[in-house]
């Protein structure tokens, strides 16, 4: 039986106590389960993923991650939340154009202070992007690019991976691709995955699926 390693429950979040965003949103993902959140722009998918991650904080509700509340601890707290359980893959990749494929997927193990050599390898080889590794992110494309994200977002072994409108950008064999290191990082990692986008179905892409309607997240399918 998979464990839950991310739990929302009961999630509110308004700005200035009137423009309610979420809606008592209830969510749970397990270890190397897939789950996709969809719904239009202006739905409340980016504020979700923000409060799951550590991003945002709810205005009410819980969210437990690795069994730990996180919906109140302070930022520095946080901040080693997102360094050490959670992986963000955002629309756009958002490497760092200074630093080579290898360096941005040995980034967070670096900020983390850990060893990076071994880990990095492992992750260049199983995305098949060792051909790449010496490369700089304006001489590689775009969906190579979301590929290199998802392998830097998986460094430090987070519990979740958390995914906004990640193929949102691509053509169909991008997505094809970034789909295929989603699932790696499902199977072979053991990530729980949590994908936002506007579509209601990404083809090859197997998940539970929730639809987000202004604020209110209920099953689908």
């Amino acid at each position: 039986m998979m464990t839950t390693v991310l739990a929302a429950s009961g999630v509110w979040k308004s700005y200035d106590g009137r423009s309610v965003v979420l809606r008592d949103v209830n969510l749970e993902a397990r270890a190397g389960e897939a789950v996709l959140i969809w719904g239009a722009n202006g739905s409340g998918k980016t504020t979700l993923l923000s409060i799951l991650g550590g991003l945002d904080i709810p205005t009410k509700g819980s969210v437990v991650l690795g069994g730990r509340e996180i919906a109140r601890l302070k930022e520095s707290a946080l901040a080693k939340v997102r360094l050490h359980d959670v992986g963000f893959v955002f629309q756009t990749h958002n490497l760092i154009d200074d630093l080579t494929v290898e360096e941005n997927v040995a980034l967070p193990l670096r900020l983390a202070r850990r060893p990076a050599d071994d880990r990095v390898a492992d992750l260049l080889q199983t995305f098949e992007l060792v051909r790449l590794a010496a490369r700089r992110p304006n001489e590689i494309s775009v969906g190579e690019g979301q590929r290199v994200a998802v392998a830097r977002a998986l460094a430090n072994g987070p519990k979740v991976i958390l995914a906004d409108e990640p193929t949102a950008a691509l053509d169909a064999k991008g997505t094809a691709a970034v789909l295929v290191a989603f699932e790696l990082a499902r199977t072979s990692f053991h990530a729980a995955l949590i994908v936002a986008s506007h579509d209601a179905q990404l083809p090859g892409f197997s998940a539970e699926a929730h639809h987000l309607e202004e604020g209110t997240l209920r099953p689908s399918g």
